[in-house]
């Protein structure tokens, strides 16, 4: 792991601990940092903008009690295969606690709703080619080519943005159904035959991705691993690995700091930051600034260089949208559903089901709306009452027991995209046709002592593995840096850090 070789690095290298980092930003990037640092010696100071830690992990609980049901209103799954991410979950003691995921398509008893037909995923084939007439009456193409392509459509329907919908049926008529009926597609339907595998189509044919749109292509990734049956998440909700982080660092943890300036000297960082309406200056011997771009860009910056410049403004981040109902029972399980989601069409796209248990007693929770891009923005800028009001008019379509008297307890929502402290719900590379996939590269590359993290610096953006993996390459170069600790050697300097810390 990549944490054992910081600690084994600071021994082989006899590099002295004891610098001084200001860490930007309580997300899980900033936290790991914070914990990995302090475990090497060095001393850190967390600065957070909101009145909360945890950035884009939050779940909410229905109730005071840590039993309450619960919906994730950010981070809610862990791919297999992002080992940091389990790492620390098995750091913080909360391996017993990992269970699975049930995905989008993976519930066969959940409902899709096309354009007002509404059925279940396991008849899927047979309306199928019922709704996109224009694919299943094309006779130059074979059944087989057909059904796989109303699959695919269906599948980038539900998970993608308006944009990207619209791409593939683009590509659909213009050559991919070439592409298609050139392929033995065999392979990747599944037992029944009606349904398909695209997690191996996507990986072992990428000449099919190199066919579609820029953007598409991209974003076939998200879906891979959206689509994966082997996703984790944490029983009781993944709060508790920051909760556990928290806990596990020493240092106190600056809420109510929102940091508006940052300037870059050689020599050293300054920083502005406002605390009860007051404006305050501290100079830092090393900052990490796990911000994402869409604040960042909103601060007085100096001393940045040109092409950082470029990355902070021109970093895409797509907005997410998510409503929750806290349900008087889980009614859905009455028709064979216990867990994955269904496609509840119009704006509301994705509506999620439990795969964990609740209690009873306290009824259950439905995450009822998870949207991104356009549909993201149209739901993010409704008043609350009124988007909680339209997604449950727009998913009572699909389950009517929405509307049984007292059926929804309770709702809570966040528009990611107009969240001040996010102002998106994750950086993404696939927005536009001239993005670079090597841009995350630039987006993490320091500014003298000034360095950055977050999964908008990473190969995962939109993940907590992003997060970590990018706090851990900080960290690193933190740690492999031998300039000497100015703030740290010079008494002058510590006066003056010291009264600025007093006036803090």
């Amino acid at each position: 792991m990549l944490t054992t070789t910081l600690l084994d690095m600071c021994e082989l290298n006899n590099l002295q601990p004891g610098k001084k980092i200001t860490i930007l930003g309580a997300g899980i990037a900033g936290l790991v940092a914070a914990y990995e640092l302090e475990r090497l010696g060095h001393q850190v100071d967390i600065i957070e903008g909101s009145p909360r830690v945890g950035g884009r992990v939050w779940t909410h609980r229905f109730g005071k009690d840590n039993n309450a049901p619960y919906a994730e209103l950010g981070a809610m799954r862990i791919p297999s295969s992002h080992h940091h991410t389990l790492h620390y979950v098995k750091e913080m003691g909360l391996s017993d606690k990992l269970c699975k995921f049930m995905t989008v398509f993976e519930e066969q008893n959940a409902f899709i709703n096309l354009e007002g037909k509404i059925f279940k995923i396991k008849d899927a084939p047979r309306i199928l080619q019922q709704r996109y007439q224009g694919i299943f009456t094309d006779t130059r193409y074979s059944e087989q080519t057909r059904l796989f392509a109303a699959w695919l459509k269906t599948i980038v329907d539900t998970i993608s943005p308006g944009d990207l919908r619209e791409g593939l049926e683009n590509d659909l008529k213009s050559h991919l159904m070439d592409e298609l009926e050139r392929l033995d597609l065999e392979p990747y339907f599944c037992e029944d035959n009606e349904s398909i595998d695209l997690q191996s189509f996507i990986k072992q044919n990428p000449g099919f991705r190199a066919r579609c749109s820029k953007a598409l292509d991209m974003f076939f990734e998200d879906i891979v691993v959206e689509t994966a049956k082997d996703l984790l998440q944490l029983q009781g909700g993944m709060e508790q690995i920051i909760d556990r982080l928290v806990e596990s660092i020493k240092s106190p943890i600056k809420c109510n700091h929102k940091v508006v300036a940052i300037r870059v000297n050689p020599e050293f960082t300054e920083i502005d930051y406002v605390e009860n309406g007051e404006k305050h200056t501290r100079r830092c011997d090393y900052v990490l600034c796990t911000i994402p771009f869409s604040v960042l860009r909103k601060m007085e910056l100096k001393g940045f260089d040109e092409r950082k410049l470029n990355s902070i403004h021109n970093t895409y981040y797509c907005p997410a949208t998510k409503v929750a109902f806290h349900t008087k029972e889980a009614f859905w399980q009455k028709q064979g559903i216990r867990g994955g989601a269904s496609f509840s069409g119009e704006g509301v796209r994705q509506t999620y089901y439990p795969s964990v248990k609740f209690n009873p007693n306290s009824g259950s929770v439905m995450l009822a709306s998870y949207t991104i891009g356009d549909d993201a923005d149209r739901m993010g800028m409704m008043p609350e009452q009124q988007r909680h009001n339209y997604v449950k008019d727009v998913v009572s379509k699909v389950h009517p027991e929405l509307q049984a008297e007292n059926m929804v307890v309770e709702a809570a929502s966040i528009a990611w995209g107009n969240y001040e402290w996010s102002a998106g719900g994750c950086a993404v590379h696939w927005e536009d046709e001239s993005v670079n996939t090597s841009n995350y590269l630039e987006a993490g590359r320091r500014q003298h002592q000034l360095l950055f993290a977050g999964e908008h610096c990473s190969r995962y953006p939109a993940w907590l593995q992003g997060s970590i993996e990018s706090a851990l390459e900080a960290v690193y170069d933190i740690v492999a840096d031998k300039r000497r600790n100015l703030f740290s050697t010079s008494s002058a300097v510590q006066r003056q850090d010291a009264n600025i810390l007093q006036a803090a």
